[in-house]
């Protein structure tokens, strides 16, 4: 049972998480922060957008940006309101 509880528990900070990481980059695509318009290429593995920069050019990567924030954010969202539901 209480297993059960800690599992709830970390998919909900994982969600969250999740939302935080979208809203972030939200507002950081708005603010233009250059690691996000600009992305170095070490963080490749990491970050899409860089992905894009390096086989496209710098001109689509803030709509990936935008699309990774965006998709993030929807899909934490959607993760959370399971976990709450599920809950009941």
């Amino acid at each position: 049972m209480q297993e059960a509880r800690a599992i709830e528990v970390l998919e909900l900070l994982v969600c969250a998480s999740g939302a935080a990481y979208g809203a972030v980059l939200i507002y950081g695509l708005k603010q233009q922060w250059r690691w996000l318009t600009d992305p170095p290429e070490w963080t490749s593995v990491i970050y899409f957008p860089t992905v894009v920069k390096m086989i496209l050019g710098p001109k689509h990567v803030r709509s990936s940006a935008y699309l990774t924030a965006y998709a993030s954010l929807v899909m934490s969202l959607i993760c959370l309101a399971q976990s709450v539901i599920g809950s009941f």
